[in-house]
């Protein structure tokens, strides 16, 4: 039997988080008059912990780090499900292998069109940038959308966080991903490129929700 445990925000504070008073673990929020801690770089392990200890907990996250399950398995069942674990990320791996690899084929059909469309116009104005976006915290970013602004030309970041996309010197990237604000990075003459995404974080009372799966 697994338990897995949620945590939420139902009701987000709309104090801004910079104009409240350090503490050692965050910040103290005078309207609230509350200790808000800051879990924005905790584990989940941290998370429980610090719940365990103050059921009345106000707290600071990412919106990544909630309304998901945080799955904690019996000590006796810990390395088979690290093994589990080993074995899942690596046909994930498998998997974005082969969809990197027919987006590659997409991405080559796409270039042929464009190419075929400007023929004599400005091509060499057209480059291929490659990059890998990352989060605040220097993560790599799976799975975002990766467009050009004010165009049909997109792709999105395989499993590493790595694109390729082709666009002219001036125009604009935009990264989309429900659980981060939407990102704009305007491109140079740098072809190899690390933009990152601005985190969405959220403030308040945490809500823990308990189930367990057989």
């Amino acid at each position: 039997m697994t338990r897995k445990i949620t945590i939420s925000i139902p009701k987000p504070c709309h104090e801004n988080w910079h104009e409240m008073s350090p503490t050692e673990k965050g910040k103290f929020c005078s309207n609230c008059q509350k200790n808000v801690i800051d879990f924005t770089k905790s584990s989940d392990r941290e998370i429980l912990l610090a719940y365990n200890k103050n059921e009345n907990l106000c707290g600071r996250f990412i919106v990544s780090q909630l309304n998901r399950d945080m799955i904690i398995p019996k000590e006796k069942r810990s390395v088979w499900m690290v093994a589990a674990a080993s074995i899942i990320a690596f046909l994930g791996l498998g998997n974005q292998t082969i969809k990197a690899q027919e987006k590659s084929k997409t991405e080559q059909t796409d270039r042929k069109q464009l190419k075929d469309s400007i023929k004599s116009k400005s091509k060499k104005d057209f480059v291929t940038y490659t990059g890998t976006l990352y989060d605040s915290q220097d993560n790599p970013l799976p799975g975002v959308n990766v467009k050009v602004k004010q165009t049909k030309v997109e792709t999105k970041t395989n499993f590493d966080g790595e694109f390729t996309i082709k666009a002219k010197k001036g125009y604009i990237l935009i990264f989309q991903h429900e659980n981060f604000l939407t990102t704009e990075f305007k491109l140079n003459n740098d072809i190899k490129i690390k933009p990152k995404m601005r985190d969405y974080f959220l403030t308040g009372d945490v809500v823990l929700t308990e189930t367990e799966d057989d």
